[in-house]
């Protein structure tokens, strides 16, 4: 069993174009430790406009570039039906809404779903452990909670998006 590396929508767009540095050194990273980021469907179709009729594709989109380099993929489905998947999404989507302070249904369903495709994948023992990269801190500590309650405690990690970028820009 492996790892998960879970990306969502404001890390991709922190990391940027494929020309910039950024970019550059979060696929070095990638590279140099075999890792492949996961990005749910949700989060795809953020970026790439894909559920939007009008979107047109003038220019490559960085997503797109990422996974034709082969350190990005598309994760399959979430299965809705695993009752550990609805109940994380639901979750998360609770914990979200209590830290904006905002009803739960005006939160995103984006962001939980970082939590939902670990939860799916650690319940089905697809991954021992995975790593949730996201620039949204109530997404990130409420997967990590969500699935802690769920006893995969030692088996999430948040990762501050924003600080891993950083840290990969200034060191070297």
């Amino acid at each position: 069993m492996s790892a998960l590396h879970i990306a969502d929508t404001g890390f991709f767009v922190a990391v940027g174009d494929s020309s910039n540095e950024r970019y550059q050194r979060v696929r070095t990273f990638a590279e140099r430790n075999e890792i492949t980021f996961v990005v749910p469907k949700r989060i795809y179709e953020e970026l790439t406009g894909a559920t939007d009729s009008e979107s047109s594709e003038v220019e490559a989109i960085p997503i797109d570039s990422a996974i034709d380099d082969g350190w990005v993929r598309v994760a399959d489905s979430l299965e809705y039906t695993n009752p550990v998947v609805s109940k994380t999404m639901d979750g998360i989507q609770r914990y979200i809404a209590n830290a904006d302070d905002r009803p739960a249904d005006e939160v995103e369903r984006a962001d939980p779903a970082l939590g939902a495709l670990a939860a799916q994948a650690l319940s089905s023992g697809n991954a021992a452990h995975a790593y949730i990269y996201t620039t949204d801190l109530a997404a990130g500590e409420g997967a990590e909670t969500v699935l802690a309650s769920e006893g995969y405690d030692d088996a999430v990690t948040f990762v501050n998006g924003f600080r891993f970028i950083e840290d990969l820009v200034h060191t070297e």
